[in-house]
């Protein structure tokens, strides 16, 4: 099995990043190096004993720099294959052997979440695994073959140094949060890299989500319209047109984007899902 490093990055989540690190220490073969970018205070943290984590914090001026927090993180890897995985992740014991197992250069592999109802106390996979429920958008996808690009989702994914670069990485002119990754995901499928599923996956740990995300108003906005400006078509159409709904925005022929009022504490509040995905 090839040498492996991981990326993930982190704000606030501290008990989710207890539980992601020790169903690393779980697994069937563990990474050369663990990346953790903080986009906050690193003190205080606890590190499981036998991981070799490395620390960084990225200071910013922006709420949430996804993009160059992700870019610095395997940046700073130790190997050429790194994993990608989001800190509300826990991944299952053979988790890197399957994407490992399926990983070269030009090709992006992800693996299929499933969500659980809540943060767990303790981290059994075995023991939790039937408490998550599948993205109903994500279990039908196949394994083993290239799906289209715009499956991709940052939360869980892996790819050598030498991909990445040539991609040229995530564009951290998208601020904050929506977006980036499908923008990600439309430059390496310019430049024919393969989207393939392996047949494994993570369990997503719970945290409050809105529907749309109304919380996010304003980058969702400023990215979208970078987006269009970049590869001249709207992303996150299903956002986009649930503002229009809400009266929020209008959205012109020409696919230009008008805000019309900003979202209220009252229709925020009240977009709070209760689904876990």
């Amino acid at each position: 099995m090839p040498e492996f490093s991981i990326v993930t990055i982190v704000k606030g989540r501290r008990k989710q990043l207890e539980n992601l690190l020790q169903s690393v220490k779980s697994s069937t073969v563990l990474p050369s190096d663990i990346q953790i970018v903080f986009m906050d205070d690193p003190r205080g943290t606890f590190f499981p004993d036998g991981l070799n984590v490395k620390i960084h914090q990225l200071n910013s001026s922006q709420e949430l720099p996804l993009a160059a927090a992700r870019n610095f993180g395997i940046n700073a890897t130790q190997t050429e294959n790194i994993v990608f995985i989001d800190v509300d992740c826990i991944v299952s014991p053979t988790l890197f052997e399957s994407l490992l197992g399926s990983l070269e250069d030009h090709k992006i592999i992800s693996a299929y979440p499933k969500y659980l109802p809540t943060v767990p106390d303790e981290v059994n996979y075995k023991d939790i695994e039937n408490q998550a429920v599948a993205h109903p958008s994500r279990e039908n996808i196949p394994a083993g073959k290239p799906v289209d690009h715009l499956q991709f989702w940052s939360l869980i994914f892996a790819v050598t140094k030498n991909t990445f670069n040539k991609i040229g990485g995530f564009d951290e002119t998208f601020a904050g949060y929506g977006a980036e990754d499908t923008d990600f995901a439309m430059s390496f499928h310019r430049k024919g890299i393969e989207h393939i599923f392996a047949a494994d996956f993570i369990l997503h740990q719970y945290h409050d989500k809105y529907d749309p995300p109304l919380n996010y108003f304003d980058s969702i906005i400023a990215n979208a319209r970078r987006y269009h400006q970049k590869w001249n078509v709207l992303p996150m159409q299903k956002w986009l047109r649930a503002f229009e709904n809400l009266g929020l925005i209008k959205i012109s022929e020409n696919q230009e984007i008008q805000v019309l009022s900003k979202p209220s504490e009252v229709q925020i509040k009240n977009c709070l899902s209760k689904l876990p995905y």
